[in-house]
């Protein structure tokens, strides 16, 4: 769950470098790409210290959500001007974009309950993989 960096950019092949571990992607740097140009059209730091990187490309193979946490504080452009240590990526085929503003629309919605802000920056594997996962189950 430990991302290395201390830039947004170093973050961000942080997170390409495990989905292209974990064959998600075909192409990491591409993912690095996809995820500053979307990054171009609006920040996807939502506040409270977490941030929502996303791409919906062809370079990704399946849908997946990876999550990670920076020990250092990230500067993200956040719409509360707060820097970011607390990240989930969503990462959706070009051709599913229902299935990506549905994910995206979830996670955003619960960002402002402090009880899962909470447990994504204080809970172990299991209980922030059991907190993403009923979220996205309802």
């Amino acid at each position: 769950m430990n991302l290395n960096g201390n830039t947004q950019k170093e973050i961000l092949s942080s997170l390409a470098t495990l989905a292209k571990s974990q064959d998600i992607v075909s192409a990491e740097d591409t993912l690095v790409q996809d995820y500053l140009e979307r990054e171009k059209e609006s920040t996807t730091g939502f506040g409270n210290g977490v941030a929502i990187p996303h791409a919906r490309t062809n370079n990704v193979k399946t849908t997946a959500i990876l999550f990670g946490r920076s020990s250092s504080d990230i500067e993200w452009n956040s719409l509360d001007g707060k820097p970011v240590n607390t990240f989930i990526s969503l990462l959706v085929p070009n051709d599913q974009g229902d299935t990506h503003l549905k994910l995206l629309a979830k996670l955003s919605r619960q960002l402002v309950h402090k009880d899962f802000v909470s447990i994504l920056k204080n809970g172990t594997k299991e209980e922030v993989f059991t907190a993403i996962n009923n979220v996205l189950e309802n």
